[in-house]
């Protein structure tokens, strides 16, 4: 696996996440995420229209990224999941959650 840093217009940071999320797991998407978290990055979306396929190691390791983007009152949001990876995560019950855009602000209140 393999995570791509981009700038998008609307003052998100991209994170192009490439390959498999499966046993064993790659922890570079969450690397990169706390690198621009460290930066004081609070708008991430990962872009998992390249992975491969996803079990229920790489389905934690969404959810510790996302968990620590919470703790820093930062949003990060999945786009583009491929419908194998988008079942998986309905099934764990983490679509919507990880899915949504959620802004700042709203967290706080």
């Amino acid at each position: 696996m393999t995570a791509i840093l981009k700038r998008c217009p609307k003052r998100d940071h991209i994170v192009l996440v490439t390959g498999p999320l499966r046993t064993p797991v790659s922890r570079m998407m969450r690397h990169s995420v706390g690198a621009l978290l460290r930066l004081g990055e609070r708008r991430i979306v990962l872009d998992l229209t390249s992975v491969s396929g996803i079990d229920a190691a790489g389905i934690g390791e969404l959810a510790r990224t996302f968990n620590m983007s919470a703790a820093v009152y930062g949003t990060l949001r999945v786009v583009h999941a491929t419908a194998r990876v988008r079942e998986m995560l309905e099934r764990a019950q983490l679509f919507e959650l990880l899915s949504a855009e959620r802004t700042i602000e709203h967290r706080l209140a």
